[in-house]
């Protein structure tokens, strides 16, 4: 019984990672899929196990400093899939970071850094914590080192990106306020906890080790990325390539002074006019417009 449910959670956990990766939909969005589906699998091993099988799954994939330096090395990232399933509200709270946070840095970094990304803030997080705690048979679990990974990523990039976030009010708040309103609250719950001897069951030192390293780790990423920011069409001096469509692009450049206006234009742009090189299909991503066949042949505004 205990493989069948092991094996439901393995199922849970990278079936829709695997079925995000293969369609080229989004990761971010498959890992909140992944973490919530895992989670209601931990919830059926409550249901199903005795005591003693349901903390023989948990010795297996929950992280523990003493055991990761005896060579469980596996556990700094399966710690990261699992969540205690007496408090829902932690699960809760990492996939709302990773869903709303997660899924605009994917659009910024593209599928693949982002992945990297996540599991580096994920293994900054475990580090951290093994680190702190050296000798210590004390488990942690969660991916909250991996959500704070994602906030001082997106911090390090692109700081003034604007996000939708339930802090006060469910608004846009730039990424710059929410990635510090979550660190600067954490170095003061860990100054209760270290400073103060309060006591705490979250693992303070994981979440500065995800989000300081991902931090660090971001500029590496976007080495090799164009800067795709907003771009003021009067300073656009490349001729229109495309043929067909002068009177779109004429228009593009009138009305497209805001956002939501030149996106428009663009996609009308890309679904009739075709690869100037190839005749292939155009697609429109992060405001320009690419070959769908081969993303060098264009690259216009």
């Amino acid at each position: 019984m205990e493989e069948v449910l092991f094996g439901l959670w393995i199922v849970a956990i990278i079936g829709p990672l695997a079925w995000s990766w293969y369609h080229k939909a989004s990761i971010a969005m498959a890992m909140t899929l992944s973490l919530l589906f895992g989670y209601i699998v931990q919830l059926i091993w409550g249901w199903t196990l005795d005591y003693h099988d349901l903390r023989g799954m948990y010795d297996m994939l929950w992280m523990r400093p003493s055991e990761v330096e005896g060579g469980q090395i596996h556990t700094l990232i399966t710690s990261g899939f699992i969540h205690s399933p007496w408090d829902p509200l932690h699960v809760l709270g990492n996939i709302i970071i990773i869903a709303l946070v997660g899924i605009p840095l994917e659009d910024r970094l593209g599928r693949g850094r982002w992945l990297t990304s996540y599991m580096i803030g994920l293994l900054g997080g475990s580090i951290a914590w093994t680190i702190a705690n050296n000798g210590s048979y004390t488990p942690a679990l969660g991916a909250s080192g991996a959500a704070f990974g994602i906030l001082g990523a997106y911090l390090c990039g692109w700081p003034e990106d604007e996000v939708y976030f339930p802090l006060i009010l469910i608004r846009k708040w730039p990424v710059q306020l929410i990635a510090l309103f979550y660190f600067g609250f954490e170095i003061f719950k860990a100054w209760q906890v270290y400073g103060l001897s309060q006591v705490s069951h979250v693992a303070h030192i994981a979440h500065f080790g995800g989000f300081i390293l991902a931090y660090a780790a971001l500029p590496l990423l976007k080495r090799g990325i164009e800067w795709e920011g907003e771009v003021e069409l009067t300073e656009i001096t490349q001729e229109n390539p495309f043929e067909g469509v002068d009177e779109l692009v004429k228009r593009l450049r009138e009305e497209g002074d805001e956002k939501e206006t030149r996106q428009a234009w663009l996609e009308e742009i890309a679904e009739r006019a075709s690869c100037p090189v190839c005749g292939s299909n155009l697609q429109l991503k992060k405001m320009r417009i690419r070959c769908d066949s081969n993303k060098f042949h264009v690259l216009w505004p």
